[in-house]
């Protein structure tokens, strides 16, 4: 079998990873594919809803068939929201936020009738079917995990329609200790997947400033903005979040360099 091009491009590498616990898998293979050592240390924790979201996702599922969409923000929404709701209503029109997120749909038998054409919420809002008259008086719920960005949910309010929000997990920062001093000069790369697990990343080192001068990856411009805020001096922003993108951006870099 045919060496891939990018097989060694990160030969001898030690790479960081800050996905959450199980979502590590794909990108972990793939960089130790190209001769890297992977440190996976999950900033982010999946946890379920509070006993008082839970109870309200019982009162939804009586009310799902007064809806008229959903869209799922992620692969993980998608996941979990089977918990709560393991079968929609046939009526709805189904919308996400990713190829990885329509991956899961439609593993669970659930149609996709449109996928943003990219990464981002800004991508979806700019279809044809976000745009009014077509989206006013829709009915929409947006599976996600608990707080998070509003402006999806926002400009759909201000385009006339009516939204929900059913938050279905709860992400944390759970209490790993900060990185070694050893760990910290090992690094050649850093990998971010969301604001959030940059931020929680920050949060758990005993002294940020260690990090500033390791490469970080990070997979928008809005997150760019946030490392520079933090200090870190270079930072490389992928196309998107996925596994496929940020890897792309580490290989393309370190070949570079």
């Amino acid at each position: 079998m045919t060496d891939s091009p990018k097989r060694n491009l990160l030969f001898n590498k030690t790479i960081l990873i800050t996905r959450p616990a199980g979502r590590e898998k794909n990108l972990k293979r793939l960089i130790e594919q190209a001769k890297a050592y992977v440190i996976h240390y999950p900033v982010i924790s999946i946890q379920p809803p509070s006993e008082l979201d839970i109870k309200q996702l019982d009162i939804l599922q009586e009310q799902l068939q007064s809806f008229t969409m959903a869209i799922f923000i992620s692969r993980t929404a998608v996941e979990q929201s089977l918990v709560y709701f393991p079968v929609l209503p046939e009526h709805l029109f189904i919308a996400s936020i990713g190829a990885k997120t329509t991956q899961a749909l439609e593993q669970h038998n659930i149609s996709v009738q449109l996928q943003a054409p990219e990464f981002t919420t800004e991508s979806l809002l700019a279809t044809d079917k976000f745009q009014m008259p077509e989206i006013k008086g829709q009915r929409i719920l947006i599976f996600r995990g608990n707080g998070g960005r509003q402006t999806l949910g926002d400009t759909l309010i201000q385009r006339g329609a009516q939204i929900r929000y059913v938050e279905i997990y709860q992400r944390t920062i759970p209490p790993l200790p900060p990185l070694s001093l050893q760990q910290i000069n090992s690094l050649n790369a850093i990998t971010i997947s969301s604001n959030e697990g940059l931020d929680n990343l920050v949060t758990l080192m005993e002294d940020p400033s260690l990090l500033i001068d390791v490469p970080i990856f990070v997979p928008s411009p809005r997150a760019a903005t946030l490392a520079r805020e933090h200090g870190f001096k270079t930072i490389v922003t992928a196309k998107n979040a996925t596994d496929e993108a940020i890897f792309n951006a580490l290989t393309d870099f370190f070949q570079r360099t």
